[in-house]
């Protein structure tokens, strides 16, 4: 068993959703963040979940659920320096919209962490740059750096640090994938 931290994001602004908080979208009658954690293994020690709006649902889903420390919607990055600082040891970072990450990516991500670099998905697809696992001390700094700068790309940021990918053989879903279908 490994322990380790799960970083949830779900702090953005749902713009291509009309503003819905997107970790709380109910696909079959559940809210999406609901679907990562029942389809998440192995379990995390520790669930952080990064959220700028209805924080007290989230704890129903979170052992601690942080807001972002910078205004105004910074992106993802911002979710993710904040949750960081709340955790510590290894972290495993995932979109809220994950519906069912496979175990071969979870465990791909956590058997190649390293103090050293930072592991990100490479799916069949393209780089998937919020589905990452790295240890919180070693990296609050430079994110925290990359953010004062005025940079907010995942993309971007992970160009300038030591990267491992962790490749997986079949397309992430998420809620970009499906979200023709919850809208017919």
């Amino acid at each position: 068993m490994v322990d380790y931290t799960l970083i949830i994001l779900a702090g953005g602004q749902g713009q291509r959703m009309g503003g819905a908080d997107k970790g709380l979208v109910e696909l079959d009658g559940k809210p999406l963040v609901a679907h990562l954690l029942d389809n998440l293994l192995p379990r995390p020690s520790r669930i952080v979940i990064s959220a700028n709006r209805n924080i007290d649902r989230y704890h129903a889903w979170g052992d601690e659920v942080v807001a972002d420390l910078r205004e105004g919607f910074c992106g993802p990055l911002a979710g993710l320096e904040t949750a960081l600082a709340a955790s510590h040891g290894l972290c495993l970072c995932l979109p809220c919209d994950l519906l069912k990450p496979a175990a071969e990516m979870i465990e791909g991500l956590l058997a190649s962490a390293s103090s050293e670099h930072i592991c990100v998905v490479h799916d069949t697809l393209r780089r998937q740059p919020l589905c990452l696992a790295l240890y919180a001390e070693h990296w609050q700094g430079a994110l925290g750096d990359y953010l004062d700068a005025g940079k907010r790309s995942a993309h971007g940021w992970l160009d300038q640090v030591p990267v491992h990918p962790v490749t997986i053989s079949t397309p992430l879903q998420n809620l970009n994938d499906i979200e023709k279908r919850i809208y017919e």
